[in-house]
């Protein structure tokens, strides 16, 4: 890696970040078209992605990784459960899965949360990327290429509809991200809430000087503002669903509470 005196850093918005964004957001969106169109859902797809992210992690964990005089040692900001990482050990379970068509709980909570994930993680790289990697690093890349991966699988496990995605597919995703903010919650509180650990960008916003996610108005406003991105972009993963569903939904009750 450069030393930071001499790398060219992927400042927000830079030249270099929005061609990565320019380059690497119509290709997921178009390589998971072509695929979920080419071959429908294919296993082998899902093992690849889960080997890209593993060595994903691996080059993050040895560029962290300290050593000390009791050993090595992982900085608690790497461990992998952050939204994007975590997502690593879902796609694995759905690889190890010898029925995946039927775990629509889970195909229906990694569809949102790898599109909007990894969009946001390219959108607003981590203050990790910001300050440490150079546009020269490997990591760098990495980071972005491994964004990009989850946007791509996201959008091709809903295209290439290994199930059939509803209004309750929805449900569902709203109900798993809820149990997993909670549990971030309480491994943030776990680590002293620590403003460098900052799982799920719960203590924090991930970049200085956004224009939303920030701490103008207090922590409070600003989970609130989270809760709302959140809920505004599984809403609009699932829009189609929810137009289609949600009026036969009303209709049925409607029908049974007039007999």
């Amino acid at each position: 890696m450069l030393s930071n005196e001499i790398a060219h850093h992927i400042d927000l918005f830079s030249v270099p970040h929005i061609i990565f964004l320019a380059v690497l957001w119509p290709g997921a969106a178009f390589l998971a078209f072509f695929l979920s169109r080419k071959i429908g859902y294919n296993h082998k797809l899902i093992w690849v992605c889960a080997i890209i992210g593993l060595l994903s992690e691996i080059e993050k964990i040895f560029f962290f990784i300290e050593r000390t005089p009791g050993g090595y040692r992982l900085p608690a900001e790497h461990i992998p459960f952050n939204m994007c990482p975590f997502q690593i050990f879902l796609i694995f379970a759905l690889a190890f899965s010898e029925a995946p068509q039927k775990r629509t709980k889970l195909l229906s909570f990694m569809y949102p949360t790898m599109v909007g994930g990894g969009f946001i993680g390219m959108l607003i790289p981590s203050v990790v990327v910001l300050g440490y990697h150079g546009l020269l690093d490997l990591a760098t890349y990495r980071y972005f290429i491994f964004h990009a991966m989850l946007i791509f699988l996201g959008l091709y496990l809903y295209l290439s509809k290994p199930i059939q995605y509803s209004i309750k597919s929805f449900g569902s995703s709203l109900m798993m991200l809820g149990m997993v903010v909670i549990i971030a919650v309480w491994v943030n509180a776990f680590f002293g809430w620590d403003p460098t650990v900052n799982f799920w960008f719960i203590v924090r916003p991930p970049a200085e000087g956004l224009p939303l996610l920030n701490l103008d108005r207090g922590w409070t406003f600003y989970i609130l503002q989270l809760v709302w991105i959140c809920l505004l972009i599984l809403i609009l993963c699932y829009l189609r669903e929810i137009k289609r569903d949600l009026p036969k939904l009303i209709k049925g009750k409607g029908t049974r509470g007039s007999v």
